[in-house]
């Protein structure tokens, strides 16, 4: 058992000590890998739970667990890692660490993308959301540059996911209107808000008026505020609406 332990942890540090490349190499075989990761992942999925669960249901799992992940390794990335503030490292070269995560979410967002698309109703927002994610993710991995500002705005986005998931299963099972949906409701709210549009805010601020930060890098940092600026809105007009002004009781959409 040791000896197996040690070969996976081996074999794993060879996979993500390998990800590096040139903007030459741009590393089409492992981005597809990792979609088809995110894609077997969900058929089997549904596979397990065919009889009891819907397609949205399996594909929720599948957000669940990037979510958790993303927001773990992002979090691992800088708070252990690289602790510096992400707005003190602007146009870093990438690290390995960083591109396993930028593929990781490049395989999940192209697949949700897909799924989207052919089978989910997703809003224009999100749908604007993940192609801006795309090309931040792709503008990242192939260049070999700015992971450290792509994976810290993946942070900022990805740790309120799975209470936003955790939320729809409540609901899906009956128990939303309980305590525990009431407690997660206002973590989910107030985390949005703080990552969102707290420091979500000053990292903008210094990606625009950064000396180190390229155009490209001060155009997607405003265009993903202003799409955590719409979510923002319905975030906040759903907490005052439940929860301060009262004016109707949850409905189901909500």
């Amino acid at each position: 058992a040791v000896v197996s332990t040690q070969s996976a942890g081996g074999f794993l540090r060879t996979t993500i000590s390998s990800l590096k490349w040139t903007p030459e190499t741009l590393p089409i075989p492992q981005i597809f890998i990792f979609m088809s990761g995110w894609t077997l992942f969900y058929y089997f999925s549904r596979i397990l739970l065919s009889q009891s669960c819907s397609a949205e249901y399996c594909c929720r799992i599948v957000t669940l667990v990037h979510g958790f992940l993303i927001s773990t390794l992002c979090g691992l990335l800088h708070l252990y890692i690289t602790p510096a503030a992400p707005w003190n490292s602007f146009s870093q070269p990438n690290s390995h660490l960083t591109n396993f995560i930028l593929l990781l979410s490049l395989g999940y967002f192209l697949f949700d993308l897909v799924w989207c698309c052919f089978i989910g109703s997703e809003e224009i927002s999100m749908l604007v959301h993940h192609i801006v994610s795309l090309f931040g993710l792709f503008y990242a991995t192939f260049y070999n540059h700015y992971g450290l500002e792509v994976t810290a705005v993946l942070f900022g986005a990805e740790i309120t996911n799975p209470m936003l998931q955790f939320r729809w299963f409540l609901r899906e099972h009956g128990k939303y209107h309980s305590t525990v949906g009431v407690i997660n409701d206002y973590l989910f709210c107030f985390s949005f808000a703080f990552w969102r549009f707290g420091i979500g805010t000053v990292y903008a601020y210094k990606a625009v008026v950064s000396d180190e930060s390229t155009m490209v890098c001060k155009g997607g940092a405003i265009s993903m505020y202003l799409i955590s600026g719409v979510f923002m809105f319905h975030v906040g007009r759903f907490f005052l609406r439940k929860y301060v002004w009262k004016m109707k009781k949850p409905s189901k959409q909500e």
